[in-house]
């Protein structure tokens, strides 16, 4: 797989951004220095085996557990001891990432933690030279979680090497040997973890000889460890992977997306592109999915008309050298952006031509662009006339405070009024301005809806958390999220086909769409993020029972 990149700052790796397909959304400017990870405040799920088998085209949902031990002052809190494992457990997200793919449901085992089979040993530390040095406690614990699967990994055992004590400390010694991107931050040192690269295997195993040698030198002595035990870095522990929860088929519920039983006109779609990484640029990635999307949904609905930008603006109106040129069409200012073709006949060179797509920028950028369809909608004998409005938006998210709040007052309007909400664009290690704490169940309205979070990782962070603020929970949502590392080329696309493929009225199951999300990567034929869907298992609709008909 293609090393990912994460963690851009405006203005940087300008070039980097629009050459390289295999670019990940996975990180994102950060706004502050607090640790990644979950706030204590972050919403908590109870039980890890709580039923809800994610639907998945190519994963599937298995329980995991562990026993590891950590390393603690002697008599340190209960709470030192949580943090402890916690951080531990953490850097399993990206051992499993970046070796058998898998996804971890809790990223911070901030509720699958099982204190009551912590036990705690107080030892002694014993130097090289066969002195006692002092005590340490050792506290072993169990670790169950959920976890996402790819269908075709096979075995139910595998070891997983976590990293030991304060890894984001030894950033500097550690990442050149065991991060795929050694140009992160020891904040992300988790996320970014591969202890399958060669170096690090080596390094490892190095490690572990200089373990078994000392504890050897011990000899029958109890109670024990020697000092070396101090100061590892990695520990591997053998997890368990239990038998595959395999929901039903299921379907959206259509009938209430809609409107059957209501008197709404309109099904509301909110979509919307994060800048990558430099917003003055027209090939910044985020623009370019833009476009991708908008060819997507375009050629599904051509007749897909703006009625409203704000700040207003004509987005078909270019002009070079002070004259308007006639005749511009949506489709071609796509292709300008994606293929570099379709030029007017007065764009005659590379100048120009960049012109023109320095006007595409400041068309796009910081804008709401609102589409509309007129359709008609079937069930049975009754028929509806509907509008499929698309509120789409590209934009800053993150790196200044007033970017982030803007961006959280654009997803406060599209959590009250959508129906349909899909975000395209970085994860922010799940501290972006979608992170699932700055929000409440107030912010939602008592009525069906499908959230996307087209991300990296977004199903370790926004999975269970929306679903379990929503009203109504599960019965009134459904969650998309992606298990794997999810890149830049073609994010939009897929965003545009779950649109597609929730409206076209072809009454596609939950399985079917997220099977047609798929797309062309240049290190990957048919690339899936091992997406899923959450909160689809109480689903009511069967076509079986009265398919939508839909005509425009």
């Amino acid at each position: 797989m293609t090393r990912t990149f994460s963690g851009f700052r405006p203005g940087r790796f300008l070039r980097l951004a629009g050459l390289l397909a295999g670019v990940s959304a996975c990180g994102g400017e950060a706004v502050s220095s607090r640790e990644l990870g979950p706030g204590y405040d972050d919403p908590i799920w109870s039980d890890a085996a709580d039923g809800k088998a994610d639907t998945s085209a190519i994963g599937v949902v298995k329980k995991i557990d562990w026993d590891g031990f950590v390393l603690v002052q002697t008599g340190a809190t209960s709470d030192v001891v949580q943090a402890e494992v916690r951080r531990q457990i953490k850097s399993a997200l990206g051992a499993l990432r970046t070796g058998p793919q898998i996804s971890l449901r809790d990223r911070d085992a901030r509720s699958n933690l099982d204190t009551a089979r912590m036990v705690r040993e107080t030892l002694t530390v014993v130097g090289a030279d066969g002195h006692d040095a002092g005590t340490i406690d050792r506290v072993r614990y169990h670790y169950t979680d959920l976890a996402l699967v790819l269908k075709t990994y096979r075995s139910t055992t595998l070891p997983v090497t976590l990293l030991f004590a304060d890894y984001a400390a030894r950033y500097g010694e550690l990442s050149s040997d065991c991060a795929d991107e050694i140009d992160s931050d020891a904040g992300s040192l988790w996320y970014h973890y591969a202890p399958g690269q060669s170096r690090c295997v080596r390094r490892i195993a190095d490690e572990q000889k200089k373990l078994d040698d000392a504890t050897k030198a011990l000899g029958t002595r109890t109670g024990a460890i020697a000092q070396v035990e101090l100061d590892r870095r990695f520990e591997t522990v053998r997890a368990q992977l239990g038998q595959a929860q395999t929901p039903a088929a299921t379907y959206p519920e259509y009938d209430r997306l809609w409107g059957f039983g209501t008197d709404r006109s309109k099904v509301v779609v909110y979509s919307f592109f994060g800048v990558d990484s430099d917003d003055q640029s027209p090939k910044d990635n985020g623009l370019v999915e833009t476009m991708r999307y908008l060819r997507t949904v375009r050629a599904q609905f051509p007749k897909l008309a703006v009625v409203d930008t704000r700040p207003f603006a004509f987005l078909l109106d270019f002009t070079l050298d002070g004259q308007k040129l006639e005749g511009i069409t949506y489709d071609q200012v796509a292709s300008w952006v994606l293929d570099g073709t379709g030029w007017p006949a007065a764009a005659t060179d590379a100048g120009r031509q960049q012109q023109l797509l320095a006007q595409v920028r400041d068309k796009w950028l910081e804008r709401w662009i609102v589409w509309q369809l007129p359709v008609s909608v079937k069930r049975g004998a009754e028929t509806r006339q509907m509008t499929i409005e698309i509120r789409s938006y590209y934009g800053r998210e993150d790196g200044r405070e007033d970017w982030r709040l803007h961006a959280r007052w654009r997803y406060l309007e599209a959590f009250w009024h959508g129906d349909v909400f899909s975000y395209t664009g970085h994860s922010h290690f799940g501290h972006g301005p979608l992170e699932p704490v700055e929000y409440s169940g107030g912010n939602f309205p008592d009525r069906y809806q499908t959230f996307l979070f087209n991300s990296c990782l977004s199903y370790n962070y926004y999975d269970v958390d929306f679903l379990d603020m929503h009203p109504g929970g599960s019965k009134n949502a459904e969650v998309v999220v992606n298990g794997l590392a999810a890149y830049w080329n073609g994010m939009g696309e897929a965003s545009g086909k779950y649109v597609v493929g929730l409206l076209d009225g072809q009454n596609r199951s939950w399985g079917q769409i997220l099977s047609g999300m798929t797309v062309s990567l240049p290190f990957a034929r048919s690339y899936d993020p091992m997406r899923a869907v959450n909160g689809e298992l109480d689903n009511a609709f069967n076509p079986a029972q009265g398919q939508i008909e839909l005509s425009y």
